[in-house]
């Protein structure tokens, strides 16, 4: 059972609202997780105000706030992290340099939006992969990887996108 996003009307009042709170939320844990309690008020703000920002340019739909979901992934995309770190410095510090750069094109199974904003901004994150250029028209990520195999690591993080948003991928 997939859960839609929320639909309210462009602009509305719910919608913005849903925004700020997570946006503030997720910037005053970073802020606490850097800084502790030191400076907790000026963290406030510079929450609020990033919040506000955040708010102002969001569109499209909100989706159900899933913090247990949200942890989960952190954990994949931390291991994932590794798991490519370790791969890219075996290529790269071994006796012969294992690369073999390619640029491929990546059909997105998951709805535009913030899943495919988060899809292009964590591959770039992801050691060996780089998104290049997304194009929306047809809904396609072309993704610089250091070997045809670091695909892989796209794939999985387009599933655990899809796990964590509770939507269905375009292609099962």
């Amino acid at each position: 059972m997939t859960t839609e996003p929320t639909k309210p009307a462009a602009g509305s009042f719910r919608t913005g609202l849903s925004w700020f709170a997570q946006a503030f939320l997720v910037l005053t844990l970073i802020w606490i997780a850097l800084n502790g309690l030191s400076g907790f008020w000026a963290g406030l703000a510079a929450a609020s105000a990033g919040a506000a920002v955040g708010t102002y340019f969001a569109r499209g739909q909100t989706y159900p706030w899933r913090p247990l979901k949200w942890l989960a992934f952190i954990a994949f995309f931390i291991i994932e992290s590794i798991r490519g770190g370790v791969d890219v410095a075996a290529r790269a510090m071994g006796p012969t340099v294992r690369i073999d750069p390619v640029f491929e094109s990546h059909s997105i199974a998951i709805p535009p939006g913030l899943p495919t904003i988060l899809l292009t901004s964590f591959i770039s994150l992801l050691p060996g992969t780089l998104s290049v250029r997304l194009r929306e028209h047809d809904h396609e990520l072309i993704v610089h990887a250091l070997t045809p195999g670091s695909m892989a690591s796209v794939t999985r993080l387009e599933r655990a996108l899809a796990w964590m948003f509770n939507v269905e991928r375009a292609d099962g």
